[in-house]
């Protein structure tokens, strides 16, 4: 079936969900987004992500993002290493093996079904400067439950270490402490990070205040909800401000005390108050 991105993005979920069991997704997808690199991800309708990019013609998944992702990428230096806490599929460290100046990237699931399809892909796109790590990032190092849920045609993205309503299975994992996680990893260099961690930013965080003291990178991290922001806020050191992404208008802008929530949040050290990523 044929669809144009627009009429597609009026779809509500139930009707993303219907369609997308209508018309199956299935192979190895070329993501060919607008300004970036192609890679390909392996798609057995089951990765939200790529149906989200196929379907929009790779213009209707977290569009700001992604731009801005490619642009701290350009910017960082040399020998950097990148942490995709969170990374699902994996789109994030795919996009950033490409770039001569990142050293290693880690993609750290707790899911053995995206840490399956993070092998795949990178396997797929002969990656080699990256490693897959599975755990969750937390400020304790233990063994803890996480919760997620299964559901036809749907790898989970919503799995977290944080109970949520629609998640009614649970299992274990091993978690880690990232600061410390680092040093026995030899890791001095760690320039940027992508986090998505459904609700446990502020213990993963906590995990992680020496990487942040030290080596103070750009952190593009997820937040869902509100009431957490000035907690996690108060995490970071001086010099670090707290920015809306607009995934509309592909503009950043300082979130100030009133500011509508976005589900998506940017903390960065160097970027101006208001910023066009076009």
């Amino acid at each position: 079936m044929s669809i144009k991105p627009k009429e597609y993005k009026k779809l509500f979920t139930n009707g993303k969900k219907k369609f997308w069991k209508e018309n199956p997704l299935n192979g190895d997808i070329s993501i060919e987004i607008d300004g970036f690199n192609e890679f390909k991800m392996k798609c057995l309708n089951d990765d939200s992500v790529v149906k989200e990019l196929y379907w929009t013609k790779f213009n209707g998944w977290e569009k700001t993002s992604l731009t801005l992702w490619k642009n701290l990428l350009e910017k960082i230096e040399s020998d950097s290493v990148i942490l995709d806490v969170g990374a699902y599929s994996g789109i994030y460290s795919l996009i950033a093996s490409s770039y001569e100046n990142v050293k290693h990237i880690y993609a750290f699931d707790i899911q053995d079904n995206c840490i399956n399809r993070l092998e795949e892909n990178f396997q797929l796109n002969n990656i080699s400067n990256a490693s897959i790590v599975k755990a969750a990032c937390s400020d304790s190092e233990d063994i803890i439950e996480f919760y997620y849920y299964e559901e036809e045609g749907i790898m989970s993205s919503v799995a977290g270490i944080v109970p949520k309503k629609m998640n009614n299975l649970k299992t274990s994992v091993n978690s880690i402490v990232l600061d410390s996680w680092s040093i026995s990893e030899s890791l001095k260099n760690i320039r940027l990070i992508k986090m998505d961690v459904e609700g446990a930013e502020q213990k993963t965080l906590l995990g992680m205040r020496d990487i942040l003291r030290k080596n103070k990178p750009d952190i593009l991290i997820e937040i869902n909800d509100f009431k957490d922001v000035k907690n996690v806020k108060s995490i970071f050191p001086t010099g670090y401000k707290l920015y809306d992404i607009n995934e509309k208008s592909l503009e950043i802008k300082k979130l100030g005390l009133f500011s509508k929530h976005q589900r998506i949040e940017i903390i960065c050290s160097q970027l101006n108050q208001k910023k066009s990523l076009r």
